[in-house]
């Protein structure tokens, strides 16, 4: 299993296989993909989501007119096309990963928060799947006869799952992501964790919801199977982004930076961790915070970050980055800021901060002026 491919090879064939005319895209840029097709095209992961979800019939994020994805020429777009481009993409990746993401997702929320984790580790993937695909009125959560309230009110109830997956035993760290129906884990992931031996894999589960938390789930999930080792999970909303992603992963203690020390940042009495880079950069700040805290008042620059001077110049490390929100970057050598959105420049990435979303962050930073303080813990 290469990233990304969530989507099992005979569910992918099955849907192709009814394919109609809507599968075929013949237009008058056609003859144009094709003659682009024969030339050297570098595909990309979105590439692959777009026809993938093309395939399946499902919206796709951008305009997929004149786009050559007829890889084999035979003026359609189907699974072929989706294999062999698959196979362009994940030529260069390292498929031996320790680390698994399995996910069930109805409506597609938690399906994005996967894809998130999958860009973030280079994890393999895999998609449970009902044998009994779950229809828009299976789960109308105001029918109390409908399939998922009967499925929920009754914990022995186990949904078959399509195409499990022959085995788990070569990943030691297994990311569980899962909707919240009526407050707890779907029923079809009680099967799933039945189905397979946990007791020396490290779990972290993550699940999407309106408003429920994981609190419920978690505790079902630890008392359902012995797990070797169970970490807290976190529940994202259906308009969660990859920074908030990205800020959860961060804290997790797979992630240990090689440094011992942290960065402690207060903004307006909040004080905030932020992991520091292993560089010459970060090591030259955490000597000069030794001899004692650093209060930098900051100004807002252009609407994506937070820029003060420090009191001297510290060794840069440049090279071309594109920012996260809660980068902490050196800039010119005597300027630290701190973005809130994206930007690509030459910087010296000198940390992260740790557990704390982009909308979070903003709130924090505000709009003006702000004065921050640094320390080492």
């Amino acid at each position: 299993m290469n990233k990304l491919i969530s989507i099992l090879t005979s569910t992918v064939i099955a849907v192709s296989a009814m394919l109609t005319t809507s599968g075929t895209i013949k237009t008058s840029a056609y003859a144009d993909a094709v003659s682009a097709a024969t030339e050297k095209i570098t595909y990309t992961i979105q590439d692959v989501r777009n026809l993938q979800d093309f395939i399946l019939a499902k919206p796709t994020e951008e305009d997929l007119t004149g786009k050559p994805y007829d890889l084999n020429g035979d003026d359609r777009w189907d699974v072929f096309d989706l294999c062999m481009m698959k196979s362009e993409v994940f030529k260069d990746i390292d498929t031996d990963s320790d680390t698994l993401v399995i996910y069930f997702s109805r409506t597609g929320n938690t399906e994005k928060i996967a894809e998130y984790l999958i860009e973030l580790t280079n994890a393999d993937s895999y998609v449970i799947e009902a044998a009994v695909p779950y229809s828009d009125a299976d789960i109308k959560y105001q029918d109390d006869n409908c399939r998922a309230n009967k499925e929920q009110n009754d914990k022995s109830v186990r949904p078959e799952i399509a195409n499990p997956i022959a085995s788990i035993d070569s990943y030691d760290t297994i990311f569980l992501g899962y909707p919240i129906w009526w407050g707890q884990e779907p029923r079809i992931i009680d099967t799933f964790l039945e189905s397979y031996d946990f007791s020396d894999k490290t779990v972290i589960p993550f699940c999407t919801s309106a408003s429920s938390g994981i609190g419920t789930s978690e505790k079902n999930i630890k008392v359902l199977v012995p797990i070797g080792n169970q970490l807290e999970g976190r529940r994202f909303s259906a308009n969660a982004t990859k920074y908030d992603v990205k800020a959860w992963y961060d804290t997790l203690p797979l992630n240990e930076e090689k440094t011992d020390n942290k960065l402690k940042i207060t903004v307006n009495g909040k004080e905030l961790t932020a992991t520091l880079e292993d560089n010459s950069s970060a090591q030259a700040l955490t000597e000069l915070l030794k001899q004692g805290n650093i209060t930098v008042d900051m100004s807002d620059y252009g609407n994506f970050e937070k820029v003060g001077n420090l009191p001297q110049s510290l060794p840069k490390n440049d090279e071309k980055i594109t920012t996260v929100p809660g980068d902490i970057i050196l800039y010119q050598g005597n300027k630290i800021t701190i973005y809130y959105a994206e930007n690509t420049w030459d910087f010296t990435k000198l940390g992260h901060i740790n557990n704390i979303t982009q909308e979070e962050l903003k709130t924090l930073l505000g709009d003006g002026d702000v004065t921050v303080s640094l320390s080492i813990s």
